[in-house]
């Protein structure tokens, strides 16, 4: 199964997917987030304070650049659409999976030392991920993944050369 889904997949496509979805995302982010502090007054938004308008927006945005990811892969790659897509989604949560664990790793081996010295306990690990967060977390990895398929899908589904919007290539005498 795995090697079937190694030969479909065109790991550049995705690359360049999951790329433009960072970017997207970023974007979307400031944007949503200029909105909500002009629309609603008061603080800007805080990932440390877990609300709903920081998930909505969170789900909204990762979702929306997935997509874009998504298309751009699907686009890329010509075929298989979705699975690219989706594959630009597995990509960002892999990294953030290997970010945070190598952080966490850093913060103990460094820290840990001064900590333990000092008598000061460590509290339980669980990488921030408790009650709330999980399933805030497994619901934005969800849409991130809707995002990347429906996106490649429509990537694919637009023929023609890459450097063009689609459609059928034109001939010199037209």
């Amino acid at each position: 199964m795995f090697r079937s889904l190694s030969e479909k997949t065109n790991w550049r496509a995705v690359i360049l997917g999951w790329a433009v979805a960072i970017a997207t995302g970023i974007v979307l982010n400031l944007l949503f987030e200029a909105a909500h502090v002009l629309l609603f007054g008061g603080e800007a938004l805080d990932a440390a304070n877990l609300t709903t308008a920081v998930v909505t927006i969170s789900l909204i945005s990762g979702f929306l650049a997935h997509f874009a990811g998504g298309y751009v892969a699907g686009r890329r790659a010509r075929v298989f659409g979705g699975l690219h897509g989706m594959m630009v989604a597995v990509l960002g949560f892999v990294f953030v999976v290997v970010a945070v664990a190598v952080v966490s790793a850093i913060l103990i081996a460094t820290a840990g030392i001064v900590l333990i010295e000092r008598g000061i306990p460590f509290p339980a690990m669980t990488l921030g991920f408790a009650g709330g967060a999980l399933l805030a977390s497994l619901a934005l990895l969800i849409f991130n993944l809707l995002g990347g398929f429906f996106g490649g899908k429509l990537g694919e589904w637009e023929r023609g050369p890459v450097g063009t919007s689609g459609g059928a290539p034109r001939t010199p005498s037209e």
